[in-house]
């Protein structure tokens, strides 16, 4: 069952209580994790065409005569036919009588855009590069995360008080509870037209965007670049973070209405198309700074919009600094930001750990609204100038263009680059400010996954006001109840033994914790028996062992934590048993998983591989997604809540198969064979 599809039902269901729970602090976690590189695709139905009319009348006969696409939510607004497009179904018979009207400027494929130059007009010279000099920091221990101390944004002193600067996100739209204030929201995805805001992003991507750019400094999760910024979510990915090229025309001209300063595009597609470019020129004309991503192709080129000269194109750049091997190299690139296993906001108010440059186009639009605020009468011109002017430039311009985005020195330069511009009779070199060759801050470790995940990436799984569940799906890697050869879980090293390792039954070792909590919940303290409705053959291993766990010592622990005074109850222990069932389904990513034929350890360093766990973090992450959705509404965990709807690519799960075979059917079984990796061992 889809993300999307739980939400509604949850939206029609829960209680007045639980939306109270909600808007009470449910944070969030996303696994953008490493985007693929988009790709130009085929059209919706192979049939999906944008036409241009030479004028408005002929629009009425062609609505008339052809069919309409419903690539557009019904909201309401109508900016493609103002603007003498339309979105059309058609034939190839149909293609070739409209190529032939007189009526007609374009026709062209309403292709795929998924979420993954001009040389300004103030800046004249070329920089030079400088070699890179750095400050290396072992571990990331600031309250900042690495990439915001990298780029110096932490250094800049936030003032509510100053004018907003409205930045348009067109993406998957932003969901409650991320500590994100939005000045406006919208979806434009067909049959949303009435998507609460609650659930408003289905896949997590536009709220991790948005995360980076102003979550609320309240000390108690991800801090943006610039919260005093206004958002305008503008939601035209769909659940796949995908959207018809005429879907995100259609947002550019809505945010073009709404006199937006600034539009993010975190998506892609290596596709020239017109219809986009005279999109992209016309808030460029109204004078909106356009930010996008370069794309994650590599030497493949810079992916559109980005390639636009309308467009600042961002390039993603790693922990040390270096430009990314599946960052966009090309002409088009102008500035970089860190985009690397970045740490933020995901869907339903989660945090989450992604890489691509998805996450460094944000940072740059933020770090523009920054300068901006200085001014607000100033030209997009002179804010993108600055930013490349102030950039750090220590690469060759093909993979970094002017440098890494620099919030401190951008602004500091602030006065001296206004009083260049402004001047008469300055010569070209005059213009230039004084070459940023700073060191830059790098980092050997970011305290973000790399490897494997540890207490802290199962807890941030867990939306932080449910910390009774969080402290649950931290307390499995706790090294508690005596030594190594006589703790609770000494069956598997320091975890549990049935943590999501393939020589057990995960998939009903988990069932069965959740519907331990639940029937303490539903019969009272001490009745954790009366779950045995799976016939699992470890049932009462996995009971003998929850026994010894003493609720007293944990509940102590959790009140020093958080600052509760709660008492051991019914409630308290189905959320302790959810979080361990959570921790169990989303190691089963981490310690059953196969590359290759090759199971995934740590001692062979493949776990190590950036492609490998980021993929592996962010699907664990939506079955955490998907688990907390049924804790909230107090549903039965289900099978369908430990697969996954999408395809996997980068890796296997061992026995996942039979082990979902074994609690279900052959059809939800088979939903999983693409990245089962089965052979005939035993299962528990």
């Amino acid at each position: 069952m889809k993300i999307r599809n739980i939400a509604r039902k949850i939206c029609v269901v829960i209680t007045v209580t639980a939306v109270m729970m909600y808007y009470s602090g449910f944070g969030i976690n996303t696994v953008l994790c490493k985007e693929t590189g988009a790709s130009a695709k085929k059209p919706l139905a192979d049939q999906e065409y944008i036409v241009r009319t030479k004028s408005e009348a002929p629009l009425a006969k062609i609505r008339k005569n052809y069919s309409e696409s419903n690539n557009i939510n019904d909201n309401k607004q109508h900016f493609l036919e103002e603007n003498n497009m339309i979105s059309l179904e058609l034939s190839q018979t149909e293609v070739q009588e409209l190529s032939v009207d007189d009526n007609i400027e374009f026709i062209e494929e309403d292709a795929i855009v998924e979420g993954s130059t001009q040389n300004n007009k103030i800046i004249l010279n070329e920089k030079k590069p400088h070699k890179k000099q750095e400050k290396v920091n072992k571990k990331n221990r600031s309250d900042h995360e690495w990439n915001v101390q990298m780029i110096n944004a932490n250094k800049i002193k936030k003032n509510k008080l100053k004018k907003k600067i409205k930045i348009a996100l067109l993406d998957s739209g932003v969901d409650a509870g991320n500590d994100i204030s939005l000045a406006y929201s919208i979806s434009l995805v067909p049959g949303e037209e009435e998507m609460t805001k609650m659930f408003m992003d289905g896949s997590g991507h536009g709220s991790s965007v948005a995360g980076l750019i102003a979550a609320e400094d309240n000390e108690e999760g991800i801090t943006g670049i610039n919260p005093n910024a206004d958002i305008y979510s503008i939601r035209v990915l769909d659940d796949a973070n995908q959207a018809p090229l005429s879907r995100v025309i259609e947002g550019i001209y809505l945010a073009i209405e709404q006199k937006v300063n600034i539009i993010n595009m975190s998506f892609g597609l290596n596709t020239y198309s017109k219809a986009l470019e005279e999109a992209i020129r016309a808030a460029a004309k109204e004078e909106i700074l356009i930010v996008a991503a370069a794309g994650n192709t590599g030497d493949r080129g810079v992916q559109y919009p980005a390639a636009y000269e309308e467009v600042l194109a961002v390039g993603s750049v790693d922990k040390q600094g270096e430009v990314a091997e599946h960052s966009a190299k090309g002409e088009e690139i102008e500035i970089v930001a860190p985009g690397e296993l970045v740490r933020t906001t995901g869907f339903l108010g989660t945090e989450m750990v992604s890489s691509g440059t998805s996450l460094a186009a944000p940072q740059v639009a933020a770090v523009a609204s920054l300068i901006w605020e200085r001014d607000p009468s100033v030209p997009a011109d002179f804010v993108r100038g600055l930013l490349k002017e102030s950039a750090n430039l220590y690469g060759e311009a093909e993979s970094y263009g002017n440098g890494l985005v620099d919030a401190e020195y951008a602004l500091d330069h602030y006065d001296e680059f206004k009083r260049n511009i402004n001047s008469r009779g300055k010569s070209e070199q005059d213009l230039r400010i004084e070459e940023n060759k700073e060191k830059i801050t790098t980092f050997e470790d970011t305290g973000c996954v790399e490897g494997c995940w540890y207490q802290d990436d199962h807890e941030v799984m867990v939306p932080p006001n449910y910390f009774n569940v969080r402290y649950g799906a931290r307390f499995p890697d706790t090294n508690r109840y005596g030594d190594y050869e006589h703790r609770i879980f000494a069956r598997m090293s320091l975890n549990p033994w049935w943590h999501g390792y393939y020589d057990t039954n995960y998939i009903k070792a988990v069932l069965y914790a959740t519907r331990m909590g639940d029937a303490i919940y539903t019969h009272g303290l001490g009745q954790e028996g009366k779950a045995d409705t799976l016939k699992y053959g470890s049932a009462s291993e996995m009971r003998s062992d929850i026994s010894k766990i003493n609720w007293n010592t944990e509940l102590g622990r959790i009140n020093k934590t958080y600052g509760k005074s709660q008492k051991d109850t019914k409630g308290f222990r189905r959320a302790f048993l959810w979080g361990m069932a959570i921790h169990s389904a989303t190691d089963i990513f981490a310690h059953s998983a196969y590359v290759n034929g090759k199971r995934i350890t740590h001692e062979n360093d493949d776990a190590d591989k950036v492609k490998y766990i980021e993929e592996r973090y962010k699907d664990a992450n939506v079955v955490a997604k998907q688990m907390m959705n049924k804790y909230v509404a107090k549903y039965e965990l289900d099978v369908n809540d430990l697969i996954l709807s999408h395809n996997v690519t980068a890796y296997r799960i061992r026995n996942l198969y039979v082990n979902v075979l074994s609690v279900s059917n052959g059809d939800v079984a088979s939903r999983v064979a693409s990245y089962s990796y089965t052979y005939s061992s035993s299962s528990k």
